[in-house]
This record gives C-alpha cells, structure tokens and sequence, in this order.
C-alpha cells in the first residue's frame, strides 16, 4: 500500500473518513498516515473539505447531555465497588501507627527509660553543647557586623 498513486489515496482516504474501509484498509491506511506525508497532507484536506460541508450543530448543550446519558453507568459501579474493597482497615491507617509510636514514647518517658540508655554524666554533655555557639547566632552576628559596616 505504500505504492500507491495520488489518486488512490484520495479514493481510499475517502473511504476512510466516509467509514466504508475494511478493516485491513483501515490499519493499512493508518499505517500510510504515519509514514507518508504526502497521505497525511491528502487526509487533512479531505477531512478539511468535509468540515465545511457539515452542518452546523444546533443545540451542543443537548449533544452534550445526550452522550453523557448514552454512557453505561455499570461501569463506573465496578470502579467505585473495586475501590471500596481496597480500603484500608482501622489498624492499616497511618493515624493509627502515629498514635502508637506517641503511645509508646509516652510509656518510655514516664519509666525513665531514656534516662537508662544514657549513662554518666550529663553536665559535660550540657557544657560542652554552651561552649559552642550555635549556627544561626554566628550567621546572625556576621549579618548585623555586615550591616553596621553598610550603615556606616
């Protein structure tokens, strides 16, 4: 089919916007659209020409309704009925599992758990944390240096 005159495209073009191909005229059809411009041009024309012939739609709004109407609602059944079945149970919630993890850090904290996994002395730990100063007091004391030097 790749062979084919201009004329023969035009004839099989036309069949194929009119809907009266065969299957196998269809696919080859198709398949000519994706690989020959010069089919691709012809079939944008006639479909162009074709456009211009058509009747103007009088009421889209009724067009509308009346496709959205012709839509067999079972199927959307089937999708809802498929998500109902997919929903999680009480214990899969992810509420669920934050409401233990705060259960059992509450029940860590109030026996002094975490007190045990730290031994020694906790002083040095509190000293050494002070002797440094933290990042953002540095970076605020450079900006307020930067600004007195620009006010100046």
């Amino acid at each position: 089919m790749k062979h084919l005159s201009v004329e023969d495209k035009r004839i099989l073009a036309q069949l194929y916007i009119n809907g009266g191909c065969t299957m196998e005229q269809e696919k080859s059809w198709e398949t000519l659209l994706l690989e020959d411009t010069e089919a691709m041009d012809l079939h944008i024309q006639l479909l162009s020409s074709v456009e211009l012939s058509m009747p103007d739609m009088m009421d889209s709004i009724q067009f509308t309704d009346d496709v959205m109407n012709s839509i067999p609602f079972h199927l959307y059944e089937k999708e809802e009925s498929r998500i109902e079945q997919q929903r999680r149970r009480w214990f899969e919630h992810p509420i669920f599992h934050y409401a233990v993890a705060a259960c059992v850090t509450l029940l860590f904290l109030s026996t002094g758990l975490f007190d045990k996994l730290v031994t020694g002395d906790l002083t040095v730990i509190a000293k050494e944390q002070k002797q440094t100063t933290p990042y953002s007091e540095q970076m605020m004391d450079i900006t307020v240096t930067w600004l007195d030097q620009l006010k100046r």
